[in-house]
């Protein structure tokens, strides 16, 4: 990592042994969800991401009391653009998921981390796996923080649902598109719900036409 300030050397390092310690959790989770889609390797899913050419990003939020939380979003709802996010967070209960239309508290679990799907890997596995909406609200008395590590494909690899996961009767669901040019469009447009994910979605009338030829 080169982003961290070098006055705080300590803080430095455990930051880069705790990226370390999560690359290997986010490796072994590919491969459990490689296993799981019956993909042709342990490694597929791990492959598509460009494997050691995959990029690692840790976010802290801080978030500070506030006397009306119901007034305020902590952070806006989303579903991640990445593959996977790990999540640190303190025992504070602020992080909200939407299912089936409503928002549903994340019960904290001491020693637990928090792992969300990302819209990358909503499209490898062609809509098998959902990314995650999600916010953060914020509390009345208590401040809170949070470890966030979001781990992409590499810029320039252009992701496309498997081909294992797609045939005539399983069209793929979802465009290509390079993860450099998804991350540029999602900071144009900023937060959008799902919006950005399901914005490469193939229309239905496109999977028909091609049947048809």
């Amino acid at each position: 990592m080169t982003k961290w300030p070098i006055q705080v050397s300590d803080f430095t390092e455990a930051m880069d042994e705790y990226r370390r310690e999560l690359s290997k959790i986010f490796e072994w989770l590919m491969a459990v969800l490689s296993c799981d889609l019956r993909l042709e390797t342990e490694n597929s899913l791990n492959e598509s991401m460009g494997e050691e050419r995959k990029v690692f990003h840790i976010v802290i939020n801080y978030y500070p009391p506030c006397p009306q939380p119901d007034l305020v979003v902590g952070l806006a709802p989303h579903s991640d653009m990445g593959g996977l996010t790990i999540l640190l967070h303190d025992q504070i209960p602020a992080l909200q998921i939407r299912k089936d239309g409503e928002w549903l508290d994340v019960q904290c679990v001491p020693g637990a981390l928090v792992v969300n799907v990302g819209d990358q890997l909503e499209i490898l596995s062609n809509g098998k796996y959902k990314s995650i909406e999600h916010r953060g609200m914020v509390h009345k008395d208590r401040s809170r923080m949070s470890w966030a590590v979001f781990c992409g494909p590499s810029p320039d690899i252009v992701v496309s649902p498997r081909t294992e996961l797609t045939d005539e009767k399983h069209p793929p669901l979802y465009q290509g598109d390079s993860y450099r040019e998804y991350i540029m469009k999602i900071f144009k447009k900023g937060f959008d719900g799902k919006g950005h994910v399901h914005g490469l979605k193939v229309q239905a009338d496109c999977h028909s036409k091609q049947g048809s030829i």
